[in-house]
């Protein structure tokens, strides 16, 4: 075991390097050569961390994201001729072996061996935030929480520089990335754009422990600064994005208003609540006019295009779910996708672009994991939804600062699982971190203090 002060400087070292070299998704980023081996590091210590631990609750997840590599290693092994030939799906392989002459040698069930073998490597990043999150104490985790809302903030105002100087290839970290769009510290503008949503609730979270602690300015500074993400995020353009953190805001900032004024037994005087929520929009207004002042007349045009919801991620839905139909009960391999949709494209569909993701992250686990990769990932949002009903006075009525992180946390998790009904937030080794981080404050247990007031107030 080693001490208190080296644990947490590998836990939030190593979220911090996630965190800015995971901003892309792509197998050919350079970054991935430096996070994945830093990774597997921090995996093996969390792992021997966890051995001095009596119990952490978190053997379930952690063995939720093994069971998702070992579904990669099992799609990886060759298997006879006689035996992948008859897998699902492999019709329009077996009749390219033979047009070519080509022997059909040993194959494993994934189509894209290195693809299946990338995403295996994906999954060590998530693995080593649960193992380091499980080992923390109560302190660290929290400083993990601020950790990336201070990463989002520093994206933020990467993304404003991008948004006076859009196109400068300087404030753009990602050979492949949204040109000319403020993507911050990531590659894609949606996954900026949701990463903001998901921020909002423990910026709102933050304001409101200093405002009990500082004073009622610091209230104000948390509801505008979320504002400015919500904001951002509409700059952006990204449509699921937008809608997301005006929702968070929307939502969060006055049910914590409301609890604090309950906490306080001022209930009959509510006028505070009911003001900010008509100011909020005022504020909110201001801030995207002066935005859209500043260079962003062309996210503006893209969240008012009337055509925007007929885009190509519905428009492939029938090749998507003809994939999944053709392939089960095993998948085509994880890392699959683009390379077996361009077996069901449409010839009216064919472009200069390339498909690289379903859009619906759902669904495309289906297409690549087949029934066992939903399966695993069903369970585990039954652990959460099971870990969230044990912490439920808390989530419900948010009225300390414990409560109000994890209520906080549930609705990042619930954004970012939105989200993925339209995208791909979770491919990115900073979404992936982000993820399984507010899962853990969700399901974390009550802290001492925390039992210790419930067994108080059970015993008047």
């Amino acid at each position: 075991m080693s001490s208190p002060f080296v644990s947490k400087a590998v836990f939030l070292g190593f979220l911090a390097f996630a965190l800015l070299l995971g901003g892309s998704g792509r197998a050919d980023v350079v970054s991935l050569v430096i996070l994945r081996p830093l990774a597997a590091l921090a995996f093996a210590y969390g792992m021997i961390q966890l051995q001095g631990v009596r119990r952490t609750g978190f053997a379930f997840p952690i063995g939720a994201f093994v069971a998702l590599a070992a579904l990669a290693v099992v799609q990886l092994i060759p298997l006879p001729p006689g035996i992948w030939t008859s897998l699902p799906g492999r019709e329009p392989l077996i009749a390219g072996h033979e047009a070519a002459q080509l022997a059909l040698n040993w194959q494993p069930i994934s189509v894209t061996p290195m693809a299946t073998l990338n995403s295996l490597g994906a999954f060590i990043v998530p693995l080593a935030v649960l193992s380091l999150f499980a080992a923390a104490d109560e302190e660290t985790r929290l400083h993990a929480v601020m950790l990336i809302c201070a990463f989002m903030l520093l994206s933020s105002a990467v993304a404003v520089l991008q948004s006076i100087a859009p196109g400068t290839s300087a404030l753009y970290f990602y050979r492949s990335t949204n040109e000319a769009s403020p993507v911050g510290l990531f590659a894609n503008r949606n996954h900026q754009a949701v990463m903001l949503a998901a921020t909002i609730p423990f910026i709102l979270a933050i304001g409101e422990r200093f405002g009990e602690e500082r004073g009622p300015q610091f209230f104000w500074v948390g509801r505008f600064v979320a504002l400015g993400l919500v904001a951002l995020a509409v700059m952006t353009g990204s449509r699921a994005g937008s809608v997301l953190a005006i929702g968070a805001f929307a939502i969060v900032a006055p049910l914590f208003t409301y609890a604090r004024l309950v906490a306080r037994g001022k209930t009959r005087n509510l006028r505070k609540l009911k003001f900010t929520i008509l100011a909020m929009p005022v504020v909110f207004l201001l801030i995207v006019a002066a935005l859209f002042l500043l260079g962003g007349g062309a996210a503006f045009e893209r969240l008012a295009d009337k055509d925007g919801f007929g885009d190509l991620r519905f428009q492939i839905l029938p090749e998507v779910f003809a994939m999944i139909a053709h392939s089960l009960p095993f998948g085509w391999g994880l890392g699959s996708f683009p390379d077996v949709y361009e077996i069901y494209e449409r010839r009216e569909m064919i472009q200069p672009s390339y498909i690289n993701h379903a859009h619906n992250d759902w669904l495309e686990v289906m297409v690549e994991g087949g029934i066992i990769a939903p399966v695993i990932m069903l369970s585990l949002a039954v652990w959460t939804l099971r870990k969230a009903w044990q912490n439920k006075r808390q989530i419900l009525s948010p009225r300390g600062d414990e409560g109000r992180i994890r209520f906080a946390a549930l609705a990042a998790l619930t954004i970012l699982i939105a989200a993925s009904l339209f995208d791909y937030p979770l491919r990115t080794p900073a979404g992936t971190a982000a993820f399984v981080l507010f899962l853990g404050m969700v399901a974390a247990p009550r802290s001492a203090s925390q039992r210790k007031t419930n067994r108080g107030r059970a015993g008047r």
